[in-house]
């Protein structure tokens, strides 16, 4: 069995930062479901998810700093607005920093709004 280039150069390094936060649908916490943050455009580093706890906060260790596609699953929303934030086809991005841990807030509504306001035919 041959090494893969993996193994011949090792492991990948990249910073990492933890970010904790809420999720809100207004001024209502939406709690359950999963959280992801997804590298984008160009950051490099690999997936991490976490529950969203039933306040609606959530806690991620080692994501990538730079600029991460945040996606939600199973959200107990309106699935036309659940559908908006999947993973991998979220409108939101937020830029992490390395230092401290990270603290977002997201609100499914304006971020609802933002998106609609960017898609052709948008308001």
């Amino acid at each position: 069995m041959s090494a893969g280039c993996r193994e011949e150069l090792g492991p990948v390094q990249y910073r990492t930062t933890r970010v904790t936060g809420i999720v809100r649908a207004g001024s209502q916490p939406v709690g359950g479901g999963w959280v992801e943050f997804h590298p984008a455009e160009g950051t490099v580093g690999n997936l991490r998810s976490a529950p969203v706890a039933p306040d609606g906060t959530f806690a991620v260790d080692r994501v990538p700093v730079g600029v991460n596609q945040v996606g939600f699953q199973d959200l107990p929303v309106d699935p036309a607005l659940g559908r908006i934030f999947r993973p991998l086809s979220s409108p939101i991005r937020r830029t992490l920093i390395e230092g401290p841990p990270a603290r977002i807030e997201i609100d499914l509504l304006e971020e609802a709004i933002r998106f609609s306001k960017t898609r052709p035919g948008g308001a």
